[in-house]
């Protein structure tokens, strides 16, 4: 599944969806960065590789009995 690259009005809406609004230009292109880079890695996984977890195993490592510090 191609991504499409944002651009820098989208980051900003997206950072302010968040809450982040006094974000700088320099601050907003460095998020634009690493998040095409990390949408970019996201596509190049190999999907046919990946395991999903049941429902069941999920709670398992949620629950408190079964933690480990």
């Amino acid at each position: 599944m191609a991504t499409d690259n944002l651009e820098l009005d989208d980051v900003r809406r997206m950072a302010a969806e968040v809450g982040m609004t006094h974000l700088n230009n320099t601050h907003l292109q460095e998020l634009l960065r690493a998040t095409n880079a990390a949408r970019a890695r996201r596509d190049a996984l190999r999907t046919d590789t990946l395991t999903y977890r049941s429902e069941e195993h999920t709670s398992e490592l949620q629950s408190h009995s079964n933690l480990v510090c």
